[in-house]
């Protein structure tokens, strides 16, 4: 046994003084620098690529098989920039000898300095790079074994003792996309690799780019395990930081971290980033996503948490003015979180929970389709008031509009153009404020397609429920709009005096539905436009503004003949139920039909309103019935049965009442000729009476005393 352990180290000895003689010979006779000129030739034969080396070519043969470059760079393919393709300062990697032998490659540290790539892409397409692999292909090695397990088992470990990269440099340029980009002072490092044992890493690199224009530096570390038998990749405690700017970048500055877990499994199909965390200006994002089905339809599932901001503070830090709102401290707090899941084409946030200011929000929403825009959700709202989101309104006192100018106559604005997305959804809010209206129990229904727009608002208001259904068609032209529905149970006075802001001049409770079309969103062009009509109900209120029963008093004066009492009362007119029926059309709107009564008056009338000039002609006519004393408590004998007149005119903003006086007298003088008609012919009546029983008692008389002699 002895014996053969001897001849077997013998042999050993005799091998190795082999190797080192050979090292030893190669070292000192074998020069690298001679095939110069080949390596050249075969690169441009291989590639159409003149290679130039400019520094000295060494190899090494033992403990390490290894080489190394000095300076060396690679022409650009034909057509593109006249920068090399790729150049380098210097570079080294040496493999063990020994091991090799039984099949394992054990790399020393591979060192690569001054590394310069430069990627093109020219306006037709074609890319520097693309003709690689388009030259002589090498013919493929004839196997010697039937067997693929065994070409597989061939194959022995590989472990590096490290990679060091320094001073490297990419630049892209795209001329299709008229873009620039360049990356360099590029530092990567890590430490010995091996097999399924994880290593430590380091990098980073200083940017620059054109679109948007900035630059900076991003640094990342991590500890990295590669599996590559098993095909499972991790990441752990994988860190970025990010420092840049630029006229680009929101805000010109940005600074920006990142710390994460990543696991590939190629085998499985998988990915998964777990402990996300990552700062954004002044957002802490976390959360974790994991990925299945990479090799065919990947999806993805995961949640992501925005912890609390202050959407002002982040706006500022961007770069970007925050809206002015009525109340100044809206868009200063904010968080959300939700599940996430979806494909490339599609994207889901379920059990979403957020806050805006004093609304809390929940729901879903879902992008079924990236590409087509298809949009579909159902998210509540506990309580949202839309006004203190708005624009603060200005100082300036307001002005009576002037005559043929109409809120918002300004310059007409570019028609809406709704057409791409399609959305579908439902948008709950337990209480709302929006244009000066408190409205509860909010469920409005959403639905656009193909440019139209379907709103279908249902809530609890003043009393009484709002059920509509609104649409607008917006294709880039002037827009459609169209309302149907209304309101029912309402009290109109705090519903006009939340609406208009300024005292309600209409009191009530009651209905009032519509049936409306018009063109353009707002301003004169709706107004002009506007056709349907409007039908309101009310009882139990109150016109204010104007007292009827003050006119009646200076009608009953005019016909008296003496001047009327200063006015009496609240300026009001009371009444038990009213009804109006309004046609639009042309700009005007016109009614025919008013109706009002309380147990002292019959109000009724007719007229019309410019809505694009905002003036009134309008003609009210009332009628003392029932009782025979008005608001005041002056009687009304006089005029009772007389119809009296009220001219209203003047503008929206300032309404004018007066007693149409002519009307008035006509209508007396009228009312006094039938009077006396009818005196006349009560007179007459009476006398033909007279006659008529005096010719009676006549004929009695003559016929009595013809029969007394006939008698006779």
């Amino acid at each position: 046994m002895k014996s053969v352990l001897r001849l077997i180290a013998g042999l050993f000895a005799i091998v190795v003084l082999v190797v080192v003689a050979l090292a030893a010979y190669l070292a000192f006779l074998f020069d690298a620098n001679d095939y110069r000129d080949q390596l050249v030739s075969t690169v441009k034969a291989q590639t159409g690529r003149d290679l130039t080396l400019n520094g000295p070519i060494k190899l090494s043969l033992f403990p390490w098989l290894g080489f190394s470059i000095g300076a060396a760079e690679l022409g650009n393919a034909p057509g593109f920039s006249d920068r090399p393709f790729a150049s380098l300062a210097s570079a080294e990697a040496r493999v063990k000898l020994l091991p090799l032998v039984g099949g394992n490659v054990e790399i020393d540290r591979v060192t690569i300095n001054g590394l310069q790539l430069s990627l093109e892409r020219r306006k037709d397409g074609q890319t520097n790079w693309a003709d690689f692999g388009q030259g002589k292909e090498a013919p493929a090695p004839e196997s010697t074994s039937s067997s693929g397990d065994e070409d597989r088992g061939a194959t022995g470990a590989l472990s590096v003792g490290g990679i060091d990269v320094t001073d490297a440099a990419v630049r892209w340029t795209d001329a299709m996309a008229g873009t620039d980009y360049l990356l360099n002072q590029v530092d990567f490092s890590t430490g010995s690799i091996e097999p399924a044992e994880p290593f430590d890493f380091k990098g980073g690199f200083d940017f620059s780019v054109s679109q948007p224009a900035a630059n900076g530096r991003l640094g990342f570390s991590g500890q990295a395990t590669l599996d590559t038998e098993q095909q499972k990749y991790t990441l752990r405690q994988m860190r970025f930081e990010l420092n840049a700017e630029g006229a680009g970048l929101p805000g010109g500055k940005i600074e920006a971290g990142a710390l994460a877990d990543v696991v590939a499994d190629l085998n499985a199909g998988t990915l998964s980033v777990g402990n996300m965390n990552v700062k954004l200006y002044d957002l802490l994002i976390s959360g974790g996503l994991n990925v299945e089905g990479l090799r065919d339809s990947p999806n993805y599932s995961g949640r992501i948490e925005i912890d609390g901001f202050n959407p002002r503070a982040l706006m500022a830090s961007m770069g970007l003015d925050a809206p002015a709102t009525a109340n100044a401290e809206r868009l200063k707090r904010a968080r959300l979180s939700a599940n996430v899941s979806g494909t490339a084409q599609s994207m889901k946030l379920s059990n979403l929970a957020g806050s805006l200011d004093d609304s809390e929000i929940s729901g879903s929403l879902d992008v079924a389709n990236f590409s087509r825009q298809a949009l579909s959700f159902d998210l509540s709202i506990n309580q949202l008031d839309v006004d203190s989101y708005l624009p603060p309104s200005t100082a300036a006192p307001e002005t009576a509009p002037k005559p043929g100018e109409g809120a918002g106559a300004g310059g007409a604005a570019k028609p809406l153009d709704l057409r791409g997305p399609a959305v579908k959804g439902r948008l709950r809010v337990g209480a709302l404020k929006v244009s000066g209206l408190n409205m509860s129990q909010v469920d409005t229904g959403v639905a656009l397609s193909n440019g139209k727009l379907t709103l279908t608002p249902k809530a609890a208001l003043y009393g009484g429920r709002l059920d509509a259904d609104v649409g607008v068609l917006a294709q880039g032209k002037t827009e459609q709009l169209s309302l149907n529905g209304g309101v029912s149970g309402v009290a109109i006075g705090g519903l006009l005096r939340d609406l208009t802001a300024k005292p309600e001049r209409l009191t009530g409770t009651g209905n009032v539905s519509m049936n409306l079309a018009g063109r353009g969103l707002g301003g004169a062009a709706l107004r002009s436009t506007l056709d349907g009509s409007v039908r309101l109900v009310l009882k139990d209120g109150a016109v204010k503004g104007v007292n009827v029963a003050q006119f009646l008093r200076e009608a009953q004066a005019r016909l008296q003949g003496s001047n009327a009492d200063t006015a009496q009362g609240a300026q009001q007119t009371d009444f038990s139920d009213m009804s109006a029926t309004v046609s639009l059309g042309g700009g005007v709107a016109r009614n025919s039909d008013l109706s009002l009564r309380s147990p002292l008056l019959r109000v009724s009338g007719e007229g019309q309103a410019n809505l694009v000039k905002e003036t009134i002609d309008y003609l009210v006519k009332a009628s003392v019935v029932g009782t025979l004393t008005g608001q005041g408590g002056k009687s009304l004998d006089d005029v009772r049965g007389v119809t009296v007149p009220v001219r209203v005119g003047g503008t929206f903003a300032a309404p004018t009442y007066r007693l149409d006086v002519e009307a008035l007298l006509k209508e007396a003088a009228g009312a006094r000729l039938e009077e006396q008609k009818a005196k006349v012919k009560e007179q007459v009546d009476q006398k033909v009476e007279e006659v008529r029983e005096k010719a009676k008692d006549q004929i009695k008389d003559e016929l009595k005393k013809g029969l007394e002699g006939l008698f006779k």
